[in-house]
């Protein structure tokens, strides 16, 4: 069962509906899935302060992209990321690596539980057999936490799904988006994505609508899936 959305706004005279393609997938994941998943983020997040993800055991190289937390910005304590088979650098720093997959980095495989998320998606035709996920990325929230709005990078095709963990968050849309205060915003749309619910994004959803995250009132977890675009795969990169 799945929930479809319009929302028109006026882009260059027209009428547009901007959350075209984007689809509501209702109890993907039941409570008793949810438990184990979230358990086995916590033991990550563990390891990850511990220095122990993104380790190559054999060359004994510690990959500093598979674990990292984001900068505090206005609010909130800067979430936590996990990423796996791929990095992607998010800001430009003094060192000016462009945004985008960090080809040249190497990221941990993706674990067992992820890849039986993956295989439910496609079993249940959440997500079509031609755009079968090949990364993935956890992001841990505090209260106070939020994502500024954006346009997710077409370093991933389309389309790629996220699903929520330990409390249901708005997601917020809009051609324009408009900052009004430490993690608030303004747009047209705010979609409540509840716990164990899948949100695809594609088409407009994603393409021509800015989404982000206003500040987060509890802790939260979300998974990502995407799929990678073939050009911008990581040199090392082999289909697992």
């Amino acid at each position: 069962m799945k929930k479809n959305y319009v929302c028109l706004e006026r882009i260059n005279r027209r009428l547009v509906n901007i959350l075209d393609s984007l689809e509501l997938h209702i109890c993907i994941f039941n409570s008793m899935e949810q438990k184990e998943i979230v358990e086995f983020i916590y033991n990550l997040q563990n390891r990850g302060r511990k220095n122990e993800l993104g380790v190559d055991r054999f060359q004994h190289i510690f990959l500093e992209h598979t674990y990292s937390k984001q900068k505090k910005w206005m609010c909130g304590k800067g979430h936590v990321t996990i990423q796996f088979i791929c990095c992607y650098n998010y800001a430009v720093e003094k060192n000016r690596i462009p945004l985008g997959i960090l080809r040249n980095v190497i990221a941990d495989p993706i674990p067992n539980i992820f890849k039986l998320m993956i295989k439910q998606l496609i079993t249940s035709h959440v997500l079509p057999i031609n755009c079968v996920p090949d990364s993935c990325i956890i992001n841990i929230y505090e209260p106070g936490d939020c994502i500024l709005p954006h346009i997710d990078s077409h370093d991933f095709v389309r389309p790629f799904s996220t699903v929520s963990f330990l409390n249901e968050y708005n997601i917020m849309f809009g051609h324009k988006l408009k900052s009004v205060g430490p993690g608030e915003f303004i747009g047209s749309a705010s979609i409540p994505l509840p716990v164990g619910f899948m949100l695809v994004l594609n088409g407009n959803g994603d393409d021509l609508a800015k989404h982000c995250i206003p500040t987060v009132s509890y802790k939260r977890i979300s998974v990502t899936f995407r799929k990678m675009d073939k050009a911008k795969q990581p040199h090392n990169f082999k289909l697992d």
